[in-house]
């Protein structure tokens, strides 16, 4: 009998729950006042920058979240707390948190590998029980480092497995994801699945099984 350990690895916007976590956080933070119209409409411009290839997918996020910098540590950490509780956990898809419970329940080791930013994240992550939480780090002067999307995906859940001393079963572990840049920690598994997959995804991919999240 094998003693690795099998895994389930899901990416979080556009897999778990319909569109981008960011966007969606900036917009609360807007409402409340936290983010001036002026800083708001400034995120978008460097948005168009990154998908032009002119900025990094740091320095946007660094951008985005710069208007935290003046937020009193307890106001940031209440928005983090409101966005995941209220914003994020009643937008997963059902199938999605039945998938990730069984995965559970069959005592596969399940990660949360994602492009978004820890400081709301890691509410969700805790809320779901996740064994890890592997996504973008915003650092202690609000800046971000490392978004964890494309190659950087495996690199990190292998530098988690290794610091764990744990020996993954890859053939018997699945990974869900949405897009290409998804397509890396797809393809380490035996059992990889394309959740409501993008055009490229599916370009890239043809033969991966796919499946239909909160589609009615």
């Amino acid at each position: 009998m094998s003693d690795k350990q099998a895994l389930a690895c899901f990416d979080f916007d556009g897999t778990m729950i319909d569109g981008d976590s960011i966007t969606a956080y900036l917009r609360l933070a807007f409402r409340r006042g936290d983010l001036s119209p002026v800083r708001y409409a400034a995120v978008g411009v460097h948005t168009l920058g990154y998908f032009l290839g002119w900025e990094s997918g740091d320095a946007v996020k660094t951008h985005a979240l710069r208007f935290r910098k003046a937020m009193p540590p307890e106001r940031r950490e209440e928005l983090d707390r409101l966005f995941a509780e209220r914003e994020l956990l009643p937008r997963i898809y059902p199938e999605a948190l039945a998938c990730w419970r069984a995965h559970q329940q069959a005592g596969r080791k399940v990660l949360l590998v994602s492009a978004s930013t820890d400081q709301y994240m890691r509410h969700v992550a805790k809320a779901l029980g996740a064994d890890a939480l592997l996504c973008t780090p915003v650092l202690a002067d609000e800046t971000v480092a490392g978004n964890c999307k494309g190659e950087e995906k495996p690199r990190r859940i292998l530098e988690w497995l290794k610091a764990r001393g744990i020996q993954a079963d890859f053939e018997a572990s699945y990974a869900y994801g949405d897009s290409a840049s998804d397509l890396p920690m797809l393809r380490m598994v035996g059992h990889p699945v394309q959740v409501n997959p993008k055009k490229k995804l599916l370009r890239a991919a043809p033969d991966m099984e796919r499946v239909a999240w909160g589609k009615r």
